[in-house]
């Protein structure tokens, strides 16, 4: 992989997407760090990358500590965060620790270090330095991630539309009344008590 070449953050962002986790520390070692070693500033653009093919991809509440009965919650070693994670949301969170942790080891005044970080989040922000063919890239990828979104996680958020005819069949009975329909309210918590379990 050349660590100029802006395919190859193409290529690593694929690779990310279908890596499991336990893979992604070797991963980061093999591939990322030899990359930031002939390229210092191949990180940032990789983060640069990743957050734009993130950007519209997360709810309002998602990223957010799980705290559980008062506890943060602990999953596969590390903390559970809430909605939709996909390995390009851990890989983000190695980026952006490095990135910091370059800035920290650059300066020795956190104002400096304060405004080069600030500087950095606008640059990500606004400075849009992509050719027509490589944001189409991207813009793939992302409508990847929302579709796989869709598809995994909201049918779990939204339980009910899996199989909505069987379940509306369990809940609503015929009832001799104007409509003619009514709500079996058994069945129903029986529904509810069995999905949450």
């Amino acid at each position: 992989m050349d660590a100029y070449d802006r395919n190859t953050n193409l290529e690593i962002i694929r690779q990310l997407r279908n890596l499991e986790k336990d893979s992604l520390d070797s991963f980061i070692d093999n591939v990322l760090l030899p990359l930031k070693e002939k390229n210092p500033s191949f990180l940032k653009t990789l983060y640069k990358d990743i957050m734009f093919t993130l950007n519209g991809l997360d709810e309002e509440g998602d990223n957010d500590l799980v705290i559980e009965d008062g506890h943060l919650v602990i999953e596969n070693g590390s903390l559970k965060l809430s909605g939709y994670q996909t390995r390009l949301h851990d890989i983000v969170r190695w980026l952006h620790i490095e990135t910091l942790s370059e800035n920290f080891e650059r300066y020795n005044d956190m104002e400096k270090i304060l405004s080069h970080i600030e500087r950095f989040q606008k640059e990500l922000r606004e400075v849009d330095h992509y050719t027509p063919e490589y944001k189409k890239e991207l813009e793939k990828i992302k409508s990847s991630l929302k579709r796989e979104r869709r598809n995994n996680y909201e049918n779990e958020k939204y339980w009910f539309k899996d199989d909505l005819t069987s379940k509306l069949q369990e809940v609503l009975v015929l009832k001799p009344n104007i409509g003619g329909v009514g709500v079996d309210i058994k069945s129903l918590i029986r529904l509810i008590r069995t999905r949450k379990r």
